[in-house]
């Protein structure tokens, strides 16, 4: 296994767990409530209009993992009931399907060689929200010029207002936060 595989794995699993307590007592859920939804790789409590992603660097590689509330990509958590909520969520897996709909990178090619989408009713809590997860596998062509990631997610799901990202690059480790007016993170 490589040695990003490995951060990767860490950053999702349990890596930042500071970051997570920090950010849980400064943001409420909407209805005033923690939630963990078991069987989620989470960082913290399920908030509308927050989502994370982690980012991890190694040589040519570039791997991401988003994870959000559903809500902030369909506007429900629940399984599709009518004809158009099946379009709204076949049209949000094409979508988060292509690595162009999460980010542009700036400064070299990267190309996707794996996107993992994980069923987000199938751990589904008692309250019914639900999340989701994507995992993103790149491999890009000249690393050391990459300038940029431009986050495109906010130009897709208007009722995503902020991303916490937090990153393991060859420089050391890293963490902020875009919002529909800050899309970018800069590289180098």
């Amino acid at each position: 296994m490589r040695v990003a595989a490995y951060l990767f794995s860490a950053l999702c699993g349990f890596g930042f767990m500071s970051l997570t307590y920090a950010h849980e007592e400064t943001h409420d859920h909407k209805h005033h409530e923690h939630h963990e939804h078991e069987g989620h790789r989470h960082h913290g409590a399920h908030v509308h209009g927050m989502a994370t992603l982690d980012l991890v660097m190694d040589d040519q590689e570039l791997m991401l993992h988003l994870q959000s509330p559903l809500m902030n990509f369909l506007g429900f958590e629940h399984e599709p009931e009518t004809e158009q909520q099946k379009a709204i969520y076949q049209d949000m897996l094409q979508q988060l399907e292509r690595k162009d709909s999460l980010l542009t990178v700036e400064g070299t090619t990267c190309q996707a060689e794996s996107i993992e989408i994980e069923d987000p009713f199938a751990n589904q809590d008692e309250a019914g929200h639900a999340d989701v997860d994507v995992s993103y596998f790149l491999r890009c062509e000249q690393p050391d010029k990459i300038t940029g990631l431009k986050i495109n997610l906010f130009d897709l799901y208007n009722r995503l207002e902020t991303l916490q990202v937090q990153m393991v690059l060859p420089t050391g480790q890293q963490q902020l936060e875009l919002n529909p007016q800050r899309t970018t993170i800069r590289i180098n």
